[in-house]
């Protein structure tokens, strides 16, 4: 019993030793009227495609005794949308290429993206002039930076599909009556190089 008295006196004298001691040395610390806090932000990189268009129907159809076919058919009522935003300085190239389906012969079918509405958002990107399209992917619009288009039915960048003959008149007997031949053109927006 002794030995317990004696311990708890020796803490409470140790630890009023050590109030003391804090009380005179001035280390306490105090609130001041400033405090800071470390944040991390950030911005996903984003790459979004979505093309707003059900099937097109192009068709070349006949005119008069004596003349070819008609020479070209267009549509420009498909609207691509666009989410991008890049990370560096290098921009994005949207290019579209024949995924399924064939080009009947002696015919081409060229695509070209057009100047999107007011609603677009950042910098458009330029514009190529009208491509040929096969199973390779072409450009149709280069430097793409950060953009967004809207979601309404007349924003994003409208889609001109022409359907032609090729200019090469000795093609012309390669051409054979077709309805209802289907082809998917397939669109990717390149990621940062």
């Amino acid at each position: 019993m002794y030995k317990k008295l004696t311990f708890i006196a020796l803490f409470c004298v140790l630890l009023l030793k050590s109030f003391c001691t804090f009380a005179q040395d001035g280390t306490t610390t105090s609130a001041t009227n400033s405090s800071s806090t470390t944040i991390t932000l950030g911005i996903t990189e984003v790459s979004l495609l979505k093309a707003s268009a059900d099937i097109i129907n192009l068709q070349l159809n006949q005119q008069d005794a004596g003349l070819s076919i008609e020479s070209s058919a267009s549509d420009s009522t498909a609207r691509l949308l666009m989410s991008s935003v890049i990370s560096t300085s290098m921009t994005r190239t949207l290019s579209a290429k024949i995924t399924a389906g064939t080009v009947p012969p002696g015919t081409h079918l060229e695509l070209s993206a057009l100047q999107p509405n007011s609603n677009f958002a950042g910098e458009t990107g330029t514009l190529i002039i009208p491509t040929t399209l096969d199973g390779t992917d072409r450009p149709i619009i280069t430097n793409i930076a950060s953009c967004y288009s809207g979601r309404g039915a007349a924003d994003g960048y409208p889609l001109k599909f022409s359907y032609t003959l090729d200019v090469n008149p000795a093609t012309y007997g390669t051409l054979r009556a077709t309805t209802g031949a289907q082809i998917v053109v397939t669109f990717t927006l390149t990621a940062i190089q």
